[in-house]
């Protein structure tokens, strides 16, 4: 056994599903102190261990910290629990009128979550993802057939093309 080894076999991660603009991406999250003020986010991604969303600057929970998280993940019902922040980051994007926004990328680690939980959302992150698997084959599969219907025709297009630009060649010489 060689001495380097990959970083997933030592700290092996559960799929993550990048969340797209038509999914639910919505997260509501508070600091664990009761009566700690709720607030809504985006979610980024999503996995049977834990998410990853943004937050604004100065509502971001720090590293170590237990919050309390709600969401809907895809193909599920909406879901509360408590979760650990793993990372925090700085996460750069654009507004609409492409001015510079800054946010913080908050990883959390789901904690004590319900058997039950857990299982739903599997099986909605295992159902996304087949979907969205199908929806790329059905992509790929229009994407073949338009190749073989129209390489053909772009072939006798072009050897037309060709064979009037040879004639008019012909005939400029024989004048």
């Amino acid at each position: 056994m060689t001495a380097e080894r990959k970083i997933e076999d030592l700290y092996p991660r559960a799929p993550r599903y990048i969340i797209e603009i038509g999914d639910h991406q919505v997260v509501r999250f508070a600091q664990k102190p009761t009566g700690s003020k709720t607030m809504h986010t985006r979610i980024i991604d999503l996995s049977e261990s834990g998410m990853a969303f943004l937050a604004p600057y100065l509502t971001a929970p720090q590293k170590d910290e237990m919050i309390k998280v709600e969401f809907t993940a895809p193909n599920t019902d909406s879901m509360a629990c408590f979760a650990k922040v793993v990372r925090v980051q700085i996460h750069r994007t654009y507004n609409k009128h492409h001015e510079p926004q800054s946010f913080k990328l908050i990883a959390v680690e789901f904690k004590d979550l319900h058997p039950k939980q857990r299982q739903m959302l599997a099986a909605g992150l295992t159902q996304q993802f087949r979907n969205k698997q199908k929806q790329y084959q059905r992509e790929q599969f229009y994407f073949k057939i338009k190749y073989w219907l129209l390489s053909p025709l772009n072939y006798l297009a072009r050897s037309f093309k060709k064979r009037a630009q040879n004639k008019s060649q012909k005939n400029l010489t024989k004048q």
